[in-house]
């Protein structure tokens, strides 16, 4: 009699934390009339769940079971809760999934102590414990996952709809799963880990179309700054020029003057000053590559107000092999590492030296710099004691990789170097 007791309460537990856990995860507030709601839909489908039992027994209603239940709670939660029946479909299912850890508890107290009433008393506690768990730790973020594209989404349901389909058909239609068929207790493991390799796919994909995004984003900002710098050089030339064209009157007087007494020297010393005075009015291009002119003015004034002797050697063609936002990964992060490694030291010793080139079609980029603490180099990358630092390095060979490209970090003599070919 207590044991029939355990029985239903068992399945009352089983049937409210399906249903709960389901609206739970689909990110379905847990408020009164929620709570009050769903209670409802229980006790109706837990109603005619108990009438089918009752009319046809166990065996018949395990098996219409998703007929009774699961199905109608999918389309309870797609038309009374609006949401998306694929939405709907993977939080039961993954509810469903989450019902084995009780399922596998209570067995583990079977096969120990040989006692029904043990093994009710096992579920009831251990779905109580991880409808607990499952609400306070877990529903949050698999409702924020559930937001995540359809095809993301099919990934992450393709394990608890592999295992259901699997439950059902080797453990409840059919005794195969019993049957000691080694193909079917493996079949299990293999859906696993083809899910896990497809998952793995998955994740990786979705990474590098982060950092693509990321880099897009820093290089986006990086041509508004430098769009605005432009526009603020360009309006100081402009102004520049226009007090130069204002005063050249006066320049060719004081000339004329000084030729009439004969101070040529004192004419040449102010025809070089106004010289200079012009070509300080004049914006720097480094090479034909437009790209690669906005990288290294953006760091322009960094390297000048901190007097780092930079020497450049850049022999390029308006079109390179490599995209904007790869280009700018490799070429800023060298920069800027650069610049870090150098503002340590002394100002005389500051020194960074830069070769851009193509040769047989390859892009060859070398940066050499100075350094005030000498890197150590770890698995091929320079180590970084600072927290949060590396990242840089980290990039570029990355980036480097993904085009099939070659990165080479090297320390020799006074000088860090970075070698890539791409």
């Amino acid at each position: 009699m207590f044991c029939n007791v355990l029985s239903i309460t068992h399945n009352a537990t089983t049937l409210l934390f399906g249903v709960y856990i389901s609206a739970a995860f689909l990110g379905i507030l847990m408020n009164r009339r929620n709570i009050l709601i769903l209670l409802a839909f229980s006790a109706c489908v837990g109603a005619v769940n108990a009438a089918v039992f009752a009319l046809f027994g166990a065996a018949f209603t395990e098996k219409i079971y998703p007929l009774i239940i699961h199905i109608p709670l999918v389309l309870f939660l797609t038309l009374f809760y609006k949401y998306k029946a694929i939405l709907c479909a993977l939080s039961v299912l993954t509810a469903y999934l989450c019902c084995q850890i009780s399922n596998w508890i209570g067995l583990l107290f079977l096969t120990i102590t040989h006692l029904e009433l043990v093994y009710y008393i096992a579920r009831i506690a251990t779905t109580i414990t991880v409808f607990i768990v499952l609400i306070m730790f877990v529903s949050e973020a698999t409702a924020q996952l559930m937001q995540k594209p359809t095809k993301t989404l099919l990934i992450f349901g393709m394990l608890p709809f592999i295992y259901y389909l699997f439950d059902y058909s080797a453990g409840v239609y059919t005794s195969l799963l019993y049957s000691g068929t080694e193909v079917i207790v493996e079949f299990l493991a293999f859906a696993i880990c083809v899910f896990y390799i497809i998952f793995l796919l998955v994740y990786f994909k979705q990474y590098e179309e982060k950092q693509e995004a990321e880099q897009r984003n820093r290089l986006i900002k990086m041509q508004r700054t430098q769009s605005e710098k432009e526009i603020e050089a360009i309006k100081r030339s402009e102004y520049a020029i226009s007090i130069l064209r204002h005063d050249m009157r006066h320049f060719l007087l004081n000339i004329s003057a000084y030729i009439d007494n004969n101070e040529i020297d004192k004419a040449k010393e102010y025809i070089n000053e106004i010289i200079s005075s012009t070509n300080q009015t004049a914006t720097q291009k480094y090479c034909k590559n437009e790209i690669v002119n906005m990288i290294l003015s953006s760091h322009e004034n960094k390297i000048r107000e901190n007097d780092i002797h930079f020497q450049h050697s850049i022999q390029l063609p308006q079109e390179l092999p490599i995209s904007d936002v790869n280009l700018t990964s490799i070429l800023s992060n060298a920069l800027e590492n650069a610049i870090l490694a150098v503002l340590p030291l002394e100002k005389e010793r500051r020194e960074i030296k830069l070769d851009l080139h193509m040769n047989d079609h390859k892009l060859l980029i070398s940066i050499k710099n100075t350094f005030a603490q000498m890197p150590e180099i770890a698995d091929g990358l320079p180590k970084s004691s600072t927290p949060g630092h590396g990242l840089g390095t980290q990039s570029i060979r990355y980036v480097t990789e993904k085009l099939n490209g070659n990165c080479q970090f090297m320390i020799k003599d006074q000088w860090f170097i970075l070698r890539v070919i791409i």
